[in-house]
């Protein structure tokens, strides 16, 4: 497939025979997005079966009703393709994605969850040692400071260095004035200036998340306990906790966590197959099987690693007894070994050349076949995002720079709405009033630990190392709570200690 897709590319950038060129590279990129997502799709399927076997009884019905969307989409593709219509084609495709966005609503609903009982456990930490009668007074602000500024730097490498920085900082005592705290978040705007407004409303919106300032729709009915959990830690007197209080909200902590644990992991592994399963679905009957398909394949060692990875997947979804269907799998997972890292590398260096493709003949022709497989393709592209959960309609262009993560290295290299002086303060101005907003509804508790929060998803603020040594100390030494400053003094240690 590279070969034919590197002899088309001359085709196309010569002109010669250019638009049925491009339907024939888009025809080949399809059949290398099909092939990986296939073998991939075969890899993980009869894991997401087992799965299932044990999900929660609250959740089973929700899960399986998922599961049999998938089944029948697989089914529509590698057992009924010759009986398919377009129509039948298009409804799995639907529901499909029906499914997607509704484990994305989830998704949402659960990382605000994460996000409050992060906040509330930052709380309850430091409350801690007072509660439990093990406040050390004789704790040493400067050692300690010069002891995480020393292992913070005690690698060379750059990202683990920023990593380290963030978690302290997302740990130490909070003792700055809004004014300041607004100042760094502006600070971290302003990397932006020149760069796309999509990325600045991204930046902006995981502060705000990050805040429970937009609480996702189905918060307080989707999961009647994870809301009662958070209805407690809110109402909580923070300051009159006793020993009996502490212990129910730690249980209660521990609880909410279990609860979005066990459900992230079931959404993450279905996404995961259904992004499969849409790729193969949008690239259905645009992708060139000769290229990944062989005559006459009988046993599993004459077979193309596409035919193997059918093969299971029919028998999978065919089977009533997945353990029994599975028995004569192993044979067929030998032949597959390093398939799916071989099949993303030449899907890779064949995709290399679609954003180009797509910014430069989408508009250039009329042909309707021609736009409708760069539609296609695109989203296919999106899919195979490190990202599970990308938007595939709100974007034009591949998945590699479509979310950013709050650093300066994510701002995408084409601007295509440029987020000048003026946005970037309108956008501070209106985020500052939020913010205010949002703080008068919040104790000085809670204030201080949704600080520490944004604080640590900021881009590193520092200049210079010795700015972050000093910050280390002003933090630590602004704190006169002797049961706070060991409840950091224990986290940090931990940190430290890995």
């Amino acid at each position: 497939m590279k070969k034919t897709a590197k002899i088309l590319l001359t085709d196309i950038n010569a002109d010669r025979d250019r638009e049925n060129s491009i339907l024939k590279y888009q025809s080949v990129l399809a059949s290398a997005f099909d092939n990986y997502a296939t073998i991939k799709l075969s890899l993980n399927l009869f894991t997401m079966y087992e799965m299932s076997e044990d999900i929660s009884l609250d959740r089973r019905d929700e899960i399986e009703g998922y599961i049999d969307t998938v089944d029948a989409a697989i089914r529509s593709v590698f057992i009924d393709k010759d009986s398919a219509d377009s129509e039948a084609h298009n409804t799995c495709l639907n529901e499909i994605l029906t499914v997607r966005d509704s484990i994305t609503n989830k998704m949402k609903i659960l990382t605000a969850y994460t996000d409050a009982l992060e906040i509330y456990e930052y709380i309850i930490n430091r409350r801690e040692p007072e509660v439990l009668g093990t406040v050390d007074e004789t704790i040493d602000v400067s050692a300690l400071a010069h002891s995480m500024y020393e292992f913070v730097f005690s690698e060379n490498d750059k990202m683990l260095v920023n990593t380290r920085i963030q978690e302290f900082i997302a740990q130490l005592p909070v003792r700055m004035t809004k004014s300041r705290f607004m100042d760094i978040i502006s600070n971290s705007l302003a990397i932006y200036r020149g760069g796309e407004k999509k990325s600045v409303d991204e930046f902006v919106q995981m502060i705000r998340e990050a805040m429970l300032m937009d609480i996702p729709d189905g918060f307080e009915n989707e999961y009647p306990r994870l809301y009662e959990i958070y209805k407690a830690f809110k109402e909580t007197d923070y300051k009159t906790l006793d020993k009996a209080g502490y212990d129910n909200l730690s249980d209660m902590l521990t609880e909410g966590t279990e609860i979005i644990q066990s459900a992230v992991t079931d959404y993450l592994m279905l996404t995961e197959i259904i992004n499969d399963v849409l790729i193969v679905l949008y690239t259905d009957g645009l992708a060139d099987k000769s290229f990944i398909t062989k005559a006459g394949s009988v046993n599993a060692s004459e077979m193309t690693k596409f035919e193997l990875s059918s093969l299971i997947l029919t028998e999978l979804v065919k089977s009533d007894d997945i353990y029994e269907a599975s028995k004569q799998f192993d044979e067929y997972f030998v032949e597959l070994e390093g398939a799916q890292e071989a099949a993303y590398e030449e899907l890779l260096s064949i995709e290399a050349n679609l954003d180009d493709l797509y910014g430069t003949y989408y508009e250039m022709y009329d042909n309707i076949e021609i736009k409708s497989a760069f539609d296609k393709l695109t989203k296919a592209d999106l899919l195979t995002s490190s990202s599970l959960f990308m938007d595939i309609d709100g974007n034009s262009g591949s998945g590699s720079d479509a979310v950013a993560d709050g650093a300066s290295d994510d701002l995408v290299s084409v601007v295509s709405d440029e987020a000048d002086e003026i946005y970037i303060l309108e956008t501070k101005q209106s985020l500052e009033e939020d913010i205010e907003e949002l703080f008068k509804g919040l104790s000085k508790l809670e204030k201080r630990s949704v600080m520490a929060k944004v604080l640590s998803l900021m881009p590193v603020f520092f200049n210079t190392q010795q700015e972050i040594l000093e910050y280390f100390e002003y933090a630590l030494n602004s704190c006169s709570d002797k049961a706070e400053l060991t409840a950091v003094r224990d986290i940090a240690s931990d940190l430290m200690m890995g």
